[in-house]
């Protein structure tokens, strides 16, 4: 199984010449990809990020020929189906909350955990494909304190996107209180991960792993 892990993408490279070479190497034969949104509330706004996703693998010559976008209109056997029968899963970043709601509500979790196609997790995507999911507190989406969650499983690592190794408080108030009780790996914005078999490789930027009150980079 392969997962790849980002806390987005460059608006002007788009995947970026290291992306690109990597997702043409898993990818080339895909024709379907299905997109788990993070934000429900403004579909449009969701139609509109999916547009552009899918047009950026058109530029490698990935050609998607089947979009599906999954929401509440849907019922939970035709997500069924469309998760089984999907080359690329994409589940993209948002409300990390919401969309975890949406997972439990729709019993997909297991599905996503033991899917073959290959998933790419974005921001609260990357949050909720961990086993044990970190969500810090973000008053913006209305998350009032850190939480730890049971995630999707399909990967053993906790990541916390967008991280900023130049933020000494919150590395010291939020991020080293967790880090004695699970390991966390601080992913900045410009890195890619790709995980095959619950191994990682860094394919682009740098990662970072809090510990036990310590920060290292890998």
């Amino acid at each position: 199984m392969i997962s790849y892990i980002f806390s987005g993408f460059n608006s002007k490279e788009h995947f970026g010449k290291e992306v690109s070479k990597y997702f043409k190497k898993d990818m080339i034969k895909c024709e379907s990809i299905t997109f788990i949104p993070g934000e429900f509330d403004d579909i449009d706004k969701v139609k509109r990020y999916v547009a552009t996703d899918v047009e950026w693998f058109k530029e490698i010559n990935i050609n998607i020929k089947k979009v599906n976008i999954l929401n509440d209109n849907m019922t939970k056997c035709d997500m069924k189906n469309i998760i089984e029968n999907t080359d690329i899963l994409f589940i993209m970043g948002g409300n990390t909350q919401k969309q975890n709601q949406f997972l439990e509500k729709y019993k997909l979790k297991k599905l996503i955990k033991e899917t073959n196609a290959v998933t790419i997790g974005i921001s609260s995507g990357a949050i909720n494909l961990a086993k044990k999911s970190l969500c810090s507190k973000d008053l913006d989406d209305g998350v009032e304190k850190t939480i730890v969650y049971n995630g999707i499983g399909r990967i053993s690592y906790t990541f916390e996107p967008h991280f900023d190794k130049n933020n000494p408080n919150f590395l010291i108030e939020k991020l080293y209180p967790l880090s004695n009780k699970i390991k966390i790996y601080g992913l900045p914005n410009e890195t890619g991960i790709r995980i095959s078999d619950n191994n990682y490789e860094i394919i682009m930027g740098d990662l970072y792993v809090i510990h036990k009150n310590e920060i290292k980079k890998l």
